[in-house]
């Protein structure tokens, strides 16, 4: 893994902890973290060690989305690179393999929203503020938000927050059903690993496969989907993870999974 100047990265016992370190911008998105988030994206995807990555934001802020003052410098060759790379950083978190955990700790809004959005499971401070601000800016969430959004929760839920770029905390974002749960400010992060801790503890080609069928089936036909479930999930009865399981099963102890 290389070295990032805007990402703390730290991995243990295949447990990956992801922090946005611009805490003095609020972690807000300018073009070298873009960049730094593409990189990151990239080399996960051919992370086999990796079962599952916690992502969070220093400071007070998970990330408070386009870093406007740099933006304000921006060509509009620089405008539309930018563009690209950000929507490119959220396309390439949510096609990571294995599953993502996003620890919304603080303020949230724009591209931070985007990329809480790209997370397989978002857990929430209860004081955070989130929203998506774009109309309020004349545009609307450009990195796929519109669109994740809508399919997460009600539409009209989504309209609303959407079209009146309304401020929300955490209580809200998880009686609505943006985050699967809303915990103080001061355990969210422990809250966060422990749940990783559980995933990883499972079959990582189990997991993996699991994200795989329920992401790529979510527009399928109930046949077509069973049908491409039933091709992802014989293969691993035949896997060493899968004899492993039966055998510690068989020996009344836990099963030392190692991705095989």
């Amino acid at each position: 893994m290389r070295e990032f100047t805007e990402i703390k990265y730290k991995c243990e016992a295949g447990l990956a902890r992801v922090t946005i370190n611009r805490p003095g911008r609020l972690n807000a998105l300018g073009m070298n973290l873009a960049e730094e988030f593409n990189a990151l994206g990239e080399a996960l995807a051919e992370e086999k060690q990796v079962r599952v990555v916690v992502l969070t934001g220093e400071g007070r802020a998970f990330s408070t989305g386009r870093d406007l003052k740099e933006s304000a410098t921006h060509t509009k060759e620089d405008a539309d690179r930018y563009q690209l790379i950000g929507m490119d950083a959220v396309t390439k978190w949510e096609a990571l393999p294995m599953p993502t955990i996003a620890a919304i700790n603080g303020h949230t809004f724009g591209w931070g929203m985007e990329i809480a959005l790209a997370c397989d499971i978002r857990l929430v401070a209860e004081e955070a503020t989130l929203c998506f601000p774009e109309t309020a800016l004349g545009v609307f969430p450009g990195a796929g938000g519109a669109v994740r959004l809508a399919r997460l929760i009600a539409p009209g839920v989504a309209k609303e927050l959407i079209y009146t770029s309304k401020r929300f905390d955490g209580i809200e974002a998880a009686r609505i059903g943006f985050a699967n749960r809303a915990y103080p400010a001061d355990s969210l992060v422990d809250e966060a690993l422990a749940l990783a801790a559980a995933i990883a503890a499972n079959g990582p080609l189990g997991v993996r496969g699991a994200k795989k069928v329920i992401e790529q089936t979510r527009n399928m036909a109930m046949a077509q989907g069973i049908a491409f479930s039933n091709a992802v999930r014989m293969p691993l009865n035949f896997t060493k993870d899968f004899a492993e399981a039966l055998a510690a099963f068989k020996e009344k102890r836990k099963p030392e999974f190692r991705g095989e």
